[in-house]
């Protein structure tokens, strides 16, 4: 079952990305998830398995063309609850959600490594529209 996260789910969704091994969210982490649970543009949806919540998709809005977007800003599964279906039917629900407001396209990234992701994102309608890579280089001071 997927429920819409409310402001109160902050811990659930916290352990679902950590996936109980009570460690802390990093920082950026916590602020995106606090962010999505009281911006009326972002919404995060659990997925429970038995009542047990063990994944989680976060979706914003954006603007494209003068066009609202919907864009897939994460998904995350608890280990063992992988390879399951679960992605497949928390996009089916963020689409739902993008069409309610209007989107006509629904996008979404991976890292060009994470095979998993992008055979996932194929089998669910996306096509591939790009490939990035990201460069860093650290300044002494």
């Amino acid at each position: 079952m997927i429920k819409e996260a409310m402001i109160g789910d902050y811990d659930i969704i916290s352990k679902i990305a950590t996936d109980d091994d009570k460690k802390t969210l990093l920082e950026d982490d916590a602020k995106n998830i606090k962010e999505a649970l009281t911006d009326y543009s972002k919404v995060i949806f659990i997925d429970y398995e038995n009542e047990i919540p063990v994944a989680f998709a976060r979706c914003s809005l954006r603007e494209e063309d003068v066009k609202p977007t919907g864009y897939v800003e994460q998904i995350t599964i608890k280990r063992n609850y992988q390879n399951k279906g679960l992605a497949k039917r928390l996009l089916n629900k963020c689409e739902i959600w993008a069409k309610d407001r209007g989107c006509q396209k629904l996008t979404a990234n991976c890292n060009i490594d994470d095979q998993h992701a992008i055979e996932m994102y194929n089998h669910s309608g996306f096509s591939e529209t790009d490939k990035i890579a990201y460069f860093s280089k650290e300044l002494n001071l």
